[in-house]
């Protein structure tokens, strides 16, 4: 994967990028050699812009003086070192002889006075510098970094520096059990596992450090023999729990998170088929995401298990293990780098893909659910279409958290559409009850906590008729009911109030009917009442067209200022925004706008006031949208001008005849836009039709 041609031109382009920053690390650690020699120039200037890390560059090009420069911290040079040298394994310092003398010198003296970094590249520095090195260590960290340096470094390298090696082992103690571990499983160096056994001795409590570094296939017999026999001498029950995971002892061990990571580290297939499905169960749920590598490594890549593992170099290795085809491998991993997308892009990614060659395998992995009932799996087998696929991982995926979300809402949205309400139905009658609750909870169950108690008959009425919409609607709506039902403190409400009036925001009448039956707090929470009765009506006309823009604007009017209106008003949809506006009281309007007379000299050219004020009046029936366009524009949000820009755009012929008779600052930040510098050039404004209307004041 990583000699691909493609992979290569991809990441090559990101140089001098942010995303370049971000990527170009990870990159210079697996990166094949000399991988950015020919691109030197380019890293080389990244790192001058702050977009490269200078050690990833240094890696990146391969040993020179010219990379070199770029090391001035002692743990990038660290980390280039190794990095050069893992390279050329059969001649470890190789790095050292492409570098000018006065280079190479300055990397090694920066080294030597900086133990903590040079143990890191302890393997790949001259045996004299690396001695001194070994003989200065302080601290545990260091011999870790020490240890894990020579159980990265080729047999050449540990050969080299054997007597170094071999000193560093005598001292290390108990909390090196798996660094040493992983050491001996990589050289098999008799002197490395003999120093496991005799720590092991001491505290076989600490045979899970053992059995979580390396697979017991691995470990040397003695090391076997000491944790097997132990058995009754370790209180912690992590030596019976490996024990029983080799089939050798009957009676199973109390389930602790220690005894459960050493447990599926030593677990065998067979001892596992063995058990019941209660057993499997009571093993499994008490086993972290962050060990779930354990039961791969052991186990192999069921999908039950990487339903709920994390995507890391352990998980890599665990599904290396059992799977050696490169396209096999990419197609077990692949699921789960898909779970870790947002949820908002799942439901248009997973729908673009292929059907995958097992479609419930899929569901389960990205959707992170361990348990798959038979009803979910027949469902799946039955509509294995990605669209299916697409909208089943987002319902579970959603379901996992019940607190309210625009993500959420909107995944719920775009998985859903096109479905019919009987598709849907069949679909959440697939699922567990606790997974389907959360996405159509029990109508009884909401009307208890949410609904007044004199309008608990009309709020089922309402419910009835929120679960008669497309379910592109329904199900987004249905979860915020039960996140504002699972609500305790104001935050959480107004949350799930957002995300109900936006399920509902092309069903301002059922949005109404709901809000109407609420309880005071939740319908506080999603629609106050503003304090004028005018105002009250206004909001109610704007809740009934767009229930997003009223919970907005009426939250914005409780504030009680019109920069908080103002930025209600940007949320809401432009075509709707003109209808919106109409709907303010008159007074509100004026707060909003500001002195009119003073917002076109802010915005007029010299001397074009009168003629500025004269085209706005030409354009009365869009009066509003040029108007505020015009406040955001001089405003001081970057965010504020953008909506300016974006908000006459859309009448680039209002653009059009307004630029000549606006100030070069203006004039400059709309001709930037590729639509109205069109329409400027070569679309002369045409006049409406219409009388003018006579400009507000």
């Amino acid at each position: 994967m990583r000699d691909s041609p493609i992979l290569s031109a991809a990441i090559a382009s990101l140089i001098g990028t942010d995303a370049g920053k971000r990527v170009l690390p990870t990159w210079a650690a697996v990166a094949p050699a000399g991988w950015g020699a020919s691109l030197a120039a380019a890293l080389i200037d990244a790192v001058r812009t702050d977009r490269c890390p200078p050690w990833s560059a240094a890696a990146l090009i391969g040993p020179t003086s010219d990379t070199a420069a770029l090391l001035t911290m002692f743990e990038g040079i660290a980390r280039a070192v190794r990095r050069w040298s893992l390279t050329t394994p059969n001649d470890p310092t190789a790095w050292m002889d492409a570098l000018a003398p006065a280079e190479r010198d300055r990397l090694l003296s920066t080294l030597r006075t900086h133990a903590d970094a040079a143990t890191r590249c302890l393997p790949w520095l001259p045996r004299p510098l690396a001695a001194d090195i070994a003989e200065a260590i302080s601290n545990m960290w260091e011999i870790r970094n020490a240890l894990d340096a020579y159980t990265a470094a080729s047999p050449v390298a540990r050969a080299l520096h054997a007597d170094i090696l071999a000193a560093l082992i005598q001292r290390a103690g108990w909390d090196h059990l798996a660094d040493l571990t992983r050491l001996a499983a990589a050289s098999r160096m008799d002197a490395a596992w003999t120093a496991v056994a005799h720590l092991l001795r001491d505290a076989p409590n600490n045979a899970n450090w053992i059995v979580e570094a390396a697979p017991w296939d691995a470990l040397h017999a003695d090391v076997q023999a000491t944790i097997l026999s132990a058995t009754d001498n370790d209180s912690t029950s992590i030596c019976a729990a490996i024990a029983f995971a080799r089939g050798v002892r009957g009676d199973a061990p109390p389930i602790t998170q220690a005894t459960v990571r050493a447990f599926f580290a030593a677990v065998t297939p067979t001892v596992w088929d063995t058990l019941t499905e209660g057993t499997q169960r009571a093993w499994r749920d008490a086993l972290s995401i962050l060990d779930a590598h354990l039961a791969v490594r052991s186990l192999g890549p069921d999908p039950m298990f990487l339903a709920g593992a994390t995507l890391d170099d352990d998980l890599i290795a665990a599904v290396h293990r059992h799977v050696r085809d490169a396209h096999a491998m990419r197609l077990t991993l692949f699921p789960i780098a898909v779970r870790y997308l947002p949820i908002a892009d799942v439901p248009a990614i997973v729908a673009a893909l292929p059907s995958p060659p097992d479609p419930v395998a899929f569901v389960q992995i990205v959707g992170r659910h361990r348990d798959m009932p038979l009803a979910l799996r027949d469902w799946i087998t039955a509509h294995p279409t990605p669209q299916a696929l697409a909208g089943a991982i987002t319902a579970l995926r959603a379901a996992s958290q019940s607190a309210a979300s625009a993500a959420r809402s909107a995944a719920l949205a775009a998985a859903f559409a096109g479905w019919s309400s009987e598709e849907a139905t069949a679909f959440l009658a697939a699922l567990p009850d606790n997974t389907r609750a959360m996405l159509h909870p029990n109508a009884d169950a909401l009307a208890s906590a949410l609904a007044h108690p004199n309008q608990q008959d009309v709020f089922r009425q309402a419910l009835a008729a929120l679960a008669a919409l497309p379910p592109s609607a329904a199900l987004p709506a249905f979860h915020a009911l039960d996140a504002l039902a699972a609500a305790s403190n104001l935050v959480q409400r107004r949350q799930a109030g957002e995300e109900l009036a936006r399920a509902l925001r092309n069903h301002g009448n059922g949005f109404l009917a709901l809000v109407d039956a609420l309880a005071d707090v939740p319908r506080t929470a999603i629609l106050p009442q503003p304090r004028s009765a005018p105002r009250a009506v206004a909001v109610r006309a704007i809740a009934a067209a767009d229930p997003l823009a009223a919970y907005r604007l009426a939250h914005a009017l409780r504030k009680g200022k019109s920069d908080a209106v103002l930025n209600a008003l940007m949320d809401a949809p432009f075509d709707t925004l003109t209808r919106i506006w109409r709907l303010l009281p008159e007074t509100l309007q004026h707060a909003v706008l500001g002195d009119l007379d003073a917002l076109l000299r802010d915005v007029a050219a010299p001397g074009r006031v009168d003629d500025l004020a004269q085209a706005l009046q030409d354009w009365g029936a869009d009066a509003p949208l040029p108007l505020l366009a015009l406040r955001m524009l001089i405003g001081d949000s970057e965010e504020r001008r953008a909506w300016g820009i974006s908000a006459l755009a859309r009448r680039p012929d209002v653009a059009a005849a307004l630029l000549p008779l606006m100030h070069a600052d203006a004039r400059m930040l709309l001709e930037h836009d590729v639509r109205i510098a069109i329409a400027g050039a070569d679309l002369p404004p045409s006049r409406p039709s219409t009388p003018a209307r006579r400009r507000r004041r």
